[in-house]
């Protein structure tokens, strides 16, 4: 296989990774191709941090890392006045330093007001360990972007779940643009995962925190809706064809025991 084929089949893999379970993928992944592929697929791992914003712990503190906060090969934070590298494996920020934000239309101030509400928002709203940030969107002087990562990894059941949704927001044109996503992975004695996402535009936006809210609420029913409909009609829907394992189901009060999609919302 070609080095670039073979680059490509590893961030294929990294890029399904389910949440929560890189190290995992990695440990696979080493022990398949030998130690002289690590930096090709802690490349891959670098990849999928960034595309999934994922936090780093900086010091004790969580930072998001995204596209919107690299500089070079480092990343900062604008509310933190940080900048640092990243141990991408590890999820820890290295090589940490004092950062000035300067922007030609915006100040530090705007953000960490933005960042304030979202605070309160999100300690109202989100039970699971829950990272969020606000990051001018490079090239773009009246564009910021807002990014909110909420996680319950629960290993020992065998179930891990990610939320995560992201938008820009134009400080000129007052539209507030965006995309929700979870994932849920069961994998005891199985492996099902789950995945939804939803594209947000809204128009005329002069409370950023209270649109995202609304907009993340009725995303949140959908879902609730789209589960119920996954129990009385989808698994149902499956009953002439489980035979095969020669084990049933209950198909009555007791579906909701199987937790299928149950987490998602509740790790909202």
């Amino acid at each position: 296989m070609s080095s670039s084929k073979f680059e490509e089949v590893v961030n294929k893999i990294v890029s399904d990774c389910p949440p929560g379970e890189l190290r995992e993928i990695y440990d696979d992944l080493i022990k398949i191709t030998s130690e002289s592929s690590k930096n090709t697929i802690l490349d891959a791992i670098e990849n999928y941090n960034v595309q999934n914003c994922i936090p780093i712990d900086v010091d004790g503190t969580s930072i998001i890392i995204s596209k919107y906060n690299k500089e070079g090969s480092k990343f900062f934070d604008p509310i933190h006045s940080v900048i640092f590298s990243v141990d991408h494996l590890g999820h820890r920020g290295l090589d940490i330093e004092p950062y000035e934000f300067t922007h030609a239309k915006l100040d530090k101030q705007q953000l960490k007001r933005l960042h304030d509400q979202l605070r309160e928002y999100l300690a109202q709203n989100f039970p699971g360990d829950v990272t969020f940030a606000v990051y001018p969107v490079p090239g773009e002087t009246s564009k910021i972007s807002i990014i909110i990562v909420s996680t319950k990894y629960n290993p020992n059941n065998f179930w891990n779940g990610h939320w995560k949704s992201s938008y820009i927001y134009d400080l000129d044109t007052k539209e507030l643009t965006g995309h929700i996503s979870t994932q849920v992975h069961y994998y005891e004695d199985g492996n099902v995962s789950f995945q939804s996402g939803k594209e947000i535009v809204q128009n005329n936006v002069d409370d950023i925190v209270s649109t995202i809210k609304d907009v993340e609420a009725s995303f949140e029913n959908e879902l609730d809706f789209s589960f119920s409909d996954l129990n009385e009609k989808q698994f149902k829907a499956l009953r002439r064809r489980l035979p095969v394992t020669r084990s049933k189901i209950n198909w009555g009060k007791a579906i909701g025991s199987y937790r299928l999609g149950k987490n998602a919302a509740e790790g909202k």
